[in-house]
């Protein structure tokens, strides 16, 4: 009787921890994707998938980084493909299944799934960012200034700034600094886009209590912008400071003049392009919907990642439509009235643009 009670047990658990895993899903289904299929589950076009394959190698290849395009040979078991942890690792972007739903997709264990997707993130964080995020070149601003003058009749344009909330988990260390003024735990993206709607500049990781203006302050865009704009200016709505190289609207107390209204109305369309940027960002990649890590440096560099990811596709001309419209924060009045050194000049400017108009 005892033997046959080990025995039970024995099977019993043996059965609890067998997990049905798909074997051959990338080479058997993957491969005969349509377009629009592969699309439907990765969200992103095979292209785009051979850009981000080719800067990684670029990177690994320019300095001899190992462990992520080959790995060296330690006896141990063999490394998945280059292509296939970077199809996990979208997967992981376009979904918010979890690692051990990604483990029984793609036929590996938890823990192999797990590391090829923190380690390509961390990666993209630490490698790509600066080669795919970059400031226009200088013929590049002209041609943007040229671009919104043009087309809006709004001189010096160089791009547009804003913050959005990402959700998360109550992280773990600190976890009551990223519960916003919406009731909810975040962190603030704040990015500068161009007129495609690519990111130029982006700085994420503050907790979600912080306000716009603030994280503003703090980001290293604040100590270089008027360098990087030179002559133009970047356009940003009311939660910033207005300085001579970021122009806000007017604040409209109920006696706008018809050349302030005219002002206001084009800088909101010409700033609209980095709202439906961060529509795209989240409608493409629901990962941020919600980050369910709980380490602050893991979850920015999901952020990040998502940003790489977002620019490569824009440059490949991979369309996605599923906009979300992104919940706008209320303003803290005392940041948003910090004066600046060269405020006085900024508004001279501001106001001889709007006459103009």
């Amino acid at each position: 009787m005892y033997y046959y009670l080990i025995l039970f047990l024995f099977c019993r658990r043996k059965t609890s921890l067998d997990r049905h895993r798909q074997q051959g899903y990338l080479g058997d289904v993957v491969s005969l994707f349509r377009l629009d299929e592969f699309k439907t589950f990765f969200c992103v076009s095979r292209v785009s998938v051979e850009s981000l394959i080719g800067y990684i190698a670029d990177v690994c290849n320019e300095k001899d980084i190992t462990g992520i395009l080959v790995r060296r040979s330690s006896g141990g078991s063999p490394q998945i493909p280059l292509e296939d942890r970077v199809l996990m690792m979208l997967w992981f972007m376009a979904s918010l299944d979890k690692y051990s739903a990604l483990a029984d997709i793609f036929g590996v264990s938890e823990s192999t799934a797990s590391s090829a997707i923190r380690n390509l993130l961390k990666f993209t964080q630490e490698q790509l960012v600066d080669r795919v995020i970059t400031w226009p070149s200088n013929d590049e601003l002209q041609e943007i200034q040229d671009m919104y003058e043009e087309l809006k009749n709004f001189p010096g344009v160089v791009g547009m700034i804003d913050g959005s909330h990402i959700k998360i988990k109550r992280p773990s260390v600190r976890g009551i600094d990223y519960y916003n003024c919406n009731n909810q735990y975040s962190v603030v993206l704040q990015a500068v886009v161009r007129e495609d709607m690519r990111f130029i500049d982006v700085f994420t990781g503050y907790p979600g209590k912080v306000y716009d203006a603030r994280v503003f302050r703090e980001s290293p865009l604040y100590q270089t912008g008027q360098e990087r704009c030179g002559n133009g200016h970047i356009l940003g709505d009311s939660a910033y400071p207005n300085i001579s190289w970021l122009l806000t609207p007017f604040r409209d107390n109920g006696r706008l003049t018809e050349a302030q209204k005219r002002y206001n109305n084009v800088h909101a369309a010409i700033r609209s392009t980095v709202e439906r940027a961060f529509g795209l960002l989240k409608g493409r990649f629901t990962r941020l919907q919600r980050i369910d890590q709980r380490n602050i440096e893991t979850i920015v560099q999901t952020v990040l990642t998502a940003c790489v990811l977002h620019n490569i596709c824009i440059m490949n001309n991979d369309d996605f439509e599923n906009l979300l419209i992104e919940d706008q924060v209320p303003m803290d009045p005392n940041i948003v009235n910090m004066l600046d050194q060269d405020q006085e000049a900024a508004a001279r400017k501001r106001l001889d643009i709007a006459r103009r108009l």
